[in-house]
């Protein structure tokens, strides 16, 4: 189990153990990410938004998140097993729902993104000339992606997908009781030649940790979250 930051895979920070749901065993552990990685994550998702990413045409990236989804078909029966060991469900569930829809996310933005235009239209003005308005895509910028322990990798790339259409760059933060798919996710984008920096990944949990420093950052651009929300009692 290892970060992905800027292009490079980093096991640093206080391991945390991770416990098999079906038996309560504990099956292997996964790297806390110290809050220095986690600037130099959303650092390095900063810096892919002015590198060659911003050149990549629409028809680019929807042939990338095809040979994401490539990938992720190359190594199902890996995703498959750290699916089944991360949230104990069956085999035959993550067989048939989990990993497909993983691969049907990265297709579906792909063909959305290739067909996918611009929009104009005229309209009349009071000095009767008319004016022309159109509509220019722009990605909005870094986007922190935090997903579930219930439904890891579909929720994941549910978030991841999309965003990497449009042009955004991803630090993402899977639920520290499912890090598997997340870290193979991060293989896949490695072997598929994403450019460094355009998709991150940082472990660790919520409050005082990974998660909240996410969410705080000033250098991220959105947040796409599911998960829990707790008040912080009143003092």
């Amino acid at each position: 189990m290892r970060h992905y930051v800027g292009g490079e895979f980093d096991a640093s920070g206080v391991p945390f153990p991770l416990v098999d749901p079906a038996d309560g065993t504990v099956d292997g552990e996964a790297p806390s990410a110290p809050r220095e990685l986690v600037d130099r994550a959303v650092g390095a998702a900063r810096d892919a938004l002015r590198g060659p990413w911003a050149s990549w045409s629409p028809a680019d990236r929807s042939r990338l998140l095809h040979r994401i989804a490539d990938g992720i078909e190359g190594r199902f029966e890996e995703f498959v097993s750290a699916e089944c060991a991360d949230t104990g469900k069956p085999r035959e569930l993550a067989s048939t729902v989990d990993i497909p829809r993983a691969v049907a996310n990265f297709r579906s933005y792909a063909d959305l993104l290739a067909g996918r235009g611009e929009r104009s239209w005229h309209t009349t003005t009071p000095d009767g000339r008319g004016a022309l308005n159109y509509t220019v895509h722009k990605p909005l910028g870094v986007v922190a992606v935090i997903s579930p322990w219930n439904l890891p990798l579909l929720l994941l790339t549910w978030k991841v997908a999309p965003a990497l259409a449009a042009g955004n760059t991803v630090v993402a933060k899977p639920s520290e009781l499912t890090p598997g798919t997340a870290c193979l996710l991060a293989e896949v984008m490695a072997d598929a030649d994403v450019p460094a920096g355009v998709f991150n990944l940082v472990h660790g949990g919520g409050a005082d940790a990974a998660g909240q420093w996410l969410t705080e950052h000033p250098g991220v651009d959105a947040i796409a979250f599911t998960g829990e929300w707790a008040p912080r009692a009143a003092v």
